[in-house]
């Protein structure tokens, strides 16, 4: 990733973070020795809601040019602060980078997106013993820029009418039914998102500006667009619970929760680090950094409860 493009995480901080000689002071309570983050090798501050910091602090990161995400109880940003000095701002240059996105080079991400997806459904699909991976990864073979055929589509209704064949009938997927299957999938797809909306704002994306996802009422259509590639290992996890399991069950809520945490590739990336990384490619493949998105790609499970 880019060098200069440094996230501070302190979601989990319980201490204090104060301003010393260019440096942000961070302090965890019942530990002696603070740790000191230059503020010019600092891009982004993510701030949880034990951290206590003092306005010097706040203010010297806004002549720096950091931007601070103030985020929930999940680790998720809900506000954010932005200098409007006059300094030079590496969440500014990525934003303006973004909106200038060309649409063939939008295309061209969607297409690789929506191929990853569609062969890490596959990957689903073997890691589960069920037939039909040939059919997808042939289906992701056709996927042209853009998409305009709609390949994303099609590949949806192979997978999911083979996917939950075990349960005895031919299963729909329904986005906010509220119970059964689609239930499960809502849940850990919530958790996934909140992950990937995390992502993107660290990164210094703007949110509402998707590759393809696009809507008013939707302000995180970016983040709609890169998690679905993570979905299919979502999926692989949703499908070892009965389809009778409610999430009334603390147990069964623990579960998906636990599933968006898993590793997912060779690499030993978790989930949500992947996404990490995957967020921070997109933003140097909108600054023309590099040439083409690397998109990661689900191949099966590995890790095994």
């Amino acid at each position: 990733m880019q060098s200069q493009w440094r996230v501070i995480d302190c979601t989990d901080l319980d201490g204090t973070i104060s301003y010393e000689r260019g440096h942000m002071k961070v302090e965890r309570r019942g530990e002696d020795e603070p740790v000191l983050v230059p503020l010019a090798q600092t891009a982004v501050v993510l701030i949880g809601l034990h951290v206590r910091c003092s306005s010097a602090v706040l203010h010297e990161m806004a002549r720096a040019g950091v931007s601070v995400m103030l985020c929930d109880w999940r680790g998720v940003p809900d506000a954010a602060l932005h200098s409007w000095a006059n300094v030079p701002s590496e969440v500014a240059a990525r934003q303006i980078a973004q909106s200038g996105m060309t649409l063939p080079r939008r295309k061209s991400a969607w297409a690789r997106i929506v191929k990853a997806k569609i062969r890490g459904q596959a990957a689903c699909l073997d890691s589960l013993g069920i037939e039909g991976g040939r059919i997808l990864r042939g289906i992701a073979s056709s996927v042209k820029s853009g998409d305009t055929a709609n390949y994303e589509g099609y590949a949806a209704r192979e997978y999911w009418k083979r996917i939950f064949v075990g349960d005895g009938k031919r299963f729909k997927r329904v986005s906010g039914a509220g119970t059964g299957r689609n239930a499960q999938l809502d849940y850990a797809y919530m958790v996934l998102r909140g992950f990937a909306v995390k992502a993107i704002l660290g990164a210094g994306l703007i949110p509402t500006l998707g590759v393809n996802h696009h809507g008013r009422g939707n302000y995180f259509c970016l983040a709609d667009d890169l998690l679905e590639v993570y979905r299919p290992a979502i999926d692989y996890w949703v499908a070892q619970l009965e389809p009778e399991d409610r999430l009334s069950d603390r147990n069964v809520k623990k579960y998906l929760a636990d599933s968006v945490n898993q590793q997912f590739d060779s690499s030993g990336l978790t989930i949500p680090s992947s996404i990490n990384d995957f967020a921070q490619c997109f933003g140097l493949y909108c600054e023309k950094r590099i040439d083409s998105l690397a998109v990661p790609e689900y191949q099966g499970p590995y890790e095994k409860r």
